[in-house]
């Protein structure tokens, strides 16, 4: 093996080569880094540009908004002012005829229940007149 000298010019400008070309790197790197974090760059633009962000959010969602809206049947019968009349007279009175024909329906099944336990009370009392 070739024994080199430890303080030859060529070791050393090699030596400094090597060294100049890390910096390089670990510049590109720490570039390419910032570069590459998109939260941290959204942060900042933020904090920067806060009113353009705000105008962009706003185009965005009016533009979204129009792409995607739903398309409603266009073709609408038009009622006339007494089938209007008509039907807010039944949406008016719906609940009211809901309650009566509740209190009409219970009252019906009360009387029948207690005429069915009358008739059953009086096979029971043995001194019962309707039936013998």
């Amino acid at each position: 093996m070739a024994r080199i000298p430890q303080n030859s010019p060529e070791i050393e400008r090699l030596i400094r080569l090597g060294e100049a070309s890390r910096a390089r790197l670990s510049d590109a790197a720490a570039t390419i880094r910032q570069r590459l974090d998109v939260p941290a760059r959204i942060g900042r633009s933020l904090g920067s540009h806060p009113a353009q962000w705000l105008g962009g959010t706003l185009a965005v969602g009016f533009a979204a908004t129009l792409l995607f809206r739903r398309t409603f049947p266009t073709a609408r019968k038009r009622r006339s002012l007494p089938a209007l009349a008509w039907a807010l007279a039944i949406t008016t009175l719906r609940p009211v005829v809901k309650a009566w024909l509740t209190v009409q329906l219970k009252e019906f099944l009360v009387s029948q229940l207690r005429a069915k336990l009358m008739s059953r009370s009086c096979f029971t009392h043995a001194g019962c007149s309707k039936h013998p």
